[in-house]
């Protein structure tokens, strides 16, 4: 209930009729994702490939339909602590970890890589360590 209702984490509103909290995630996820990576970013505008293609499905299940519990686990347990800091910085994460493979895919090789092969090469502690880097 705490995780529906708190204030650090108010999911309910991800799951509101106007999906207000995805719109708020989405937004906050890119401002950041072009300010960190502002590279891949540039690719990906340039490509049409927008944030919400992809990364809604993240972030309203906090990476549970996508990644392996590995990663899930340890997401889980921060954002427990933390909150949604840790969401970003995950999604910061994966998004560095992708962005050699990504930087030379057209749109719809990005989504299918994303969607399709790109889970399947994370690992949990890789990733959450270098989220723990991000200065957010």
């Amino acid at each position: 209930v705490a995780v529906m209702n708190g204030e650090s984490y108010n999911m309910r509103n991800l799951f509101a009729e106007d999906m207000s909290g995805v719109h708020e995630s989405i937004y906050v996820t890119e401002k950041i994702f072009q300010k960190f990576l502002p590279k891949l970013h540039k690719h990906m505008e340039k490509e049409h490939v927008r944030l919400s293609m992809f990364a809604t499905q993240w972030l309203m299940t906090l990476f549970t339909s996508t990644f392996p519990f590995d990663l899930v686990a340890r997401v889980w347990d921060s954002y427990i602590v933390e909150g949604w800091k840790v969401v970003y910085r995950v999604v910061l994460s994966l998004l560095e970890h992708a962005q050699n493979d990504l930087i030379d895919l057209n749109l719809e090789e990005i989504l299918t890589y994303l969607r399709d092969e790109f889970p399947s090469k994370i690992d949990g502690a890789s990733v959450m360590k270098a989220s723990l880097k991000i200065p957010l």
